[in-house]
């Protein structure tokens, strides 16, 4: 457990405060006050740090002097959300923001200008409700007395599909498009695929899409049964699972406007126990190898060369379906997977492999409750209920899209699981905030690199978009 999650990790971002809407809330009247004087101040410190120049005689200005102390004296305002611009005052900062390092509990902020006495930055996505504020300049670090209050808002937002589930597959524009998603996946670029394969089988609906949501478009590539596809991070790829044979899969690489490349895995001639069928649901590339990993219904752990596909063996797990996997950018040495329903042992459940290990050994890090449930907290405790698709963010948060409890969970780098949106055990399709957001067995998980996460809402026909602050 603790190889998984170490606790020198900070915790994200826990339940608690969210802001409020109503337009008579005193709360919100006070910080719009506040926005308004940090505005001015921050265009005040924009014409300072404009009419700097090159003359270093004033105490505004002056370079960062290494035999002098940083001190640091107050910051405001002390409380917003993602991206809140915020004014940190004190001494000997220098004018140089790239030497600077601002953290809001361990998450590093953007700094955006300096006046010496002055800086101008930017909260960062997650930090934790409760931040410690401190400012690093050479060999100096120094920390606030008093803490910022960080507001965590979730809402979503639906972006594809009409609603219609097991109809014909069809592209166009968004709001048009018939689209069963059961699994995507997000690319380097921000196009988001999805694999469309209805409730049962109604072949009408397979195919593989790309969303264009910039251009408010779907087009799709191929009408082939398809499943969880990954993105390569670097090559921008797009791997996808097929069950024609057991090495079967394709490829779609963007210099060719990813069209359709059918392949075959290469097995070693002394690979024992070839899997009989090609029952592999989801792929996804470690950014620690660059090979492509993906698991068997029957158990067996494989990874793939991406340019020669040949074959190398990982582990021997338990048979029974599992539809996500996942590398903690973290910890890229751990894979992690979802089980369904039929995994015996390792039933509804969250495992991870530590690839490292001399023999890699599937381990169960939800609660040992086969059965399914709904519980949040520590993971050792928790419980999901045919947990599906699964991606960590570049901060390590891994999103599971629980799909028979009908909501998104999200388990932070140091353990702790929640319910992001949702309403446990109640399906329907509602758009909005934490309060009334609603999902039919969600399937599918993307995650952009901004952090935004979407989803493919299997049982409402639709591709929802989740905006995290």
């Amino acid at each position: 457990m603790k190889e998984t999650y170490p606790s020198d990790i900070t915790h994200s971002c826990s339940p608690g405060t969210r802001m409020c809407h109503s337009r008579s809330c005193p709360m919100k009247a006070r910080m719009g006050a506040k926005q308004l004087l940090v505005a001015f101040a921050v265009l005040l410190l924009s014409v300072q740090l404009g009419s700097c120049g090159s003359d270093n005689s004033s105490t505004e200005g002056r370079p960062f002097d290494p035999s002098q102390p940083v001190k640091l004296t107050e910051f405001y305002p002390d409380s917003g959300v993602y991206q809140t611009k915020v004014i940190l005052r004190g001494t000997n900062f220098g004018t140089d923001p790239s030497a600077i390092r601002v953290y809001f509990n361990a998450k590093q902020a953007a700094v955006i200008g300096s006046t010496g006495d002055e800086l101008y930055v930017q909260a960062p996505r997650l930090p934790g409700d409760t931040c410690v504020i401190s400012v690093a300049v050479g060999s100096d670090s120094v920390t606030y007395p008093k803490t910022f209050l960080y507001h965590k808002t979730v809402t979503v937002s639906t972006i594809a599909g009409n609603g219609v589930t097991g109809g014909q597959l069809t592209g166009g524009q968004l709001s048009g498009t018939i689209i069963a998603p059961r699994y995507l996946c997000v690319d380097k670029d921000g196009n988001i695929f999805v694999s469309s394969r209805g409730t049962g089988d109604e072949s009408g609906s397979y195919g593989f899409c790309r969303i264009d949501e910039a251009n408010d478009e779907m087009d799709i590539i191929t009408t082939e049964n398809c499943n969880a596809p990954c993105a390569d991070p670097t090559t921008g790829v797009i791997s996808v699972p097929t069950e024609t044979a057991s090495g079967s899969f394709i490829t779609m690489d963007p210099a060719e406007f990813w069209s359709p490349r059918h392949r075959d895995f290469r097995w070693p001639s002394n690979y024992s126990d070839i899997p009989a069928n090609g029952y592999k649901h989801c792929m996804v590339v470690n950014p620690e190898d660059g090979y492509i990993y993906t698991r068997y219904y029957y158990g067996d752990v494989v990874k793939i060369n991406p340019k020669t596909y040949e074959v190398t063996k990982i582990a021997k797990t338990s048979i029974g379906d599992s539809y996500g996997l996942t590398f903690n950018p973290k910890h890229p040495g751990i894979l992690f997977i979802s089980m369904w329903n039929n995994g015996g042992a390792f039933a509804n459940s969250i495992c991870a492999i530590n690839l490292h290990d001399s023999i890699p050994t599937l381990v169960r890090l939800s609660s040992v409750n086969t059965a399914g449930g709904h519980r949040d907290g520590r993971i050792e405790k928790s419980q999901f209920r045919c947990p599906a698709q699964i991606f960590c963010d570049n901060d390590g948060n891994m999103y599971v899209a629980d799909c028979d409890n009908h909501c998104i969970r999200r388990i932070s780098p140091d353990g702790m699981v929640e319910t992001v949106l949702g309403i446990p055990g109640t399906r329907g399709w509602k758009d909005g905030g934490k309060d009334e957001a609603l999902f039919n067995n969600p399937r599918g998980i993307g995650v952009a690199k901004d952090g935004t996460v979407y989803v493919g809402d299997l049982g409402n026909g639709r591709v929802r978009k989740m905006t995290i602050n």
